[in-house]
């Protein structure tokens, strides 16, 4: 009788054990979801910027291209052309 009460209680103190690492785990999961919600928010948000940033690289680069020499006056031309026919496209593509 002993025998089975002592495995009884053995039993009882693994299930608790069990129950209580099940409970850390559950925690530790809704932790790293909350970590990957806020991660995926800041990807998002670098993602935004590094458009941003290349957008603004281009305008740069059109800035440093149109005060070029008068020699260069026909590819700034040509350059312009591209980035109105690219906004048309866009705009074009906008309205459908």
């Amino acid at each position: 009788m002993i025998n089975i009460e002592s495995e009884i209680i053995r039993l009882k103190t693994l299930t608790g054990n069990l129950i209580s690492a099940y409970e850390k785990k559950v925690i530790l999961i809704h932790k790293l979801e909350e970590k990957n919600s806020r991660l995926e928010i800041e990807n998002k948000d670098y993602k935004h910027k590094i458009t941003e940033l290349e957008e603004k690289t281009e305008i740069l680069k059109t800035a440093k291209t149109i005060s070029l020499s008068k020699e260069d006056k026909t590819q700034v031309k040509e350059k312009i052309n591209k980035i109105v026919q690219e906004i048309d496209k866009s705009i074009g593509l906008l309205n459908e």
